[in-house]
């Protein structure tokens, strides 16, 4: 039993460097397979040497066919990444941008106008809209947004700084300002096209 066991180590300290190959110890890491090996070794007949050769063969192609797949799956997972990467900067939705180019209405107000329309006359300029005589005037500033027309109504009725305002509507100054010029770009745009400038 000794000699069989010193006979075992010798051949694999011989053969130290093939043993340390990683397909090499995962094959010997099966117990059937290091069985075959070592009978192999004792008793190297041909039968023993096709029997560790059919058994490798098999291992191998294991670990190929598993190598394969594990990198299918990488490289598919890296490509849908990328895919869905594309496809979400392809449709960004941002609610800031301007949907005409004369810098009229966001995205953004629209959604708070169709929350808001109900509230219309409760929100918005009856003092505002009361006030103006001017047919075309008033025409304009009803295509305008109710977040344009309240920020209209509380600079030019009320009185209000735009600080103030910002305060009361919850959102920045910067916020009012944009939307205080874009209300006067359109009114402007509107009043152009009927021979008027605001």
């Amino acid at each position: 039993m000794e000699k069989d066991t010193q006979k075992i180590e010798e051949f694999f300290y011989r053969n130290n460097k093939q043993a340390n190959n990683p397909i090499i110890k995962s094959f010997l890491s099966d117990s059937k397979n290091l069985y075959l090996v070592q009978k192999a070794i004792l008793y190297p007949t041909n039968i023993n040497k096709q029997l560790v050769d059919e058994s490798f063969q098999s291992h191998y192609i294991n670990v190929r066919k598993t190598k394969y797949v594990s990198n299918l799956i990488y490289f598919y997972s890296l490509d849908f990444d990328k895919k869905r990467r594309k496809l979400q900067k392809r449709s960004l939705l941002i609610l800031d941008k301007d949907l005409s180019k004369d810098g009229g209405t966001t995205v953004k107000e629209l959604i708070e106008n169709a929350s808001n329309e109900k509230d219309f006359d409760n929100i918005v300029g009856k003092g505002l809209l009361d006030k103006i005589e001017d047919e075309k005037l008033l025409k304009s500033l009803q295509k305008l947004t109710v977040k344009q027309l309240q920020i209209l109504e509380m600079i030019y009725v009320k009185d209000l700084s735009i600080k103030e305002i910002a305060q009361t509507l919850q959102t920045s100054p910067q916020n009012v300002s944009n939307l205080h010029r874009k209300a006067l770009n359109k009114l402007n745009n509107t009043l152009s096209k009927g021979g008027e400038y605001l």
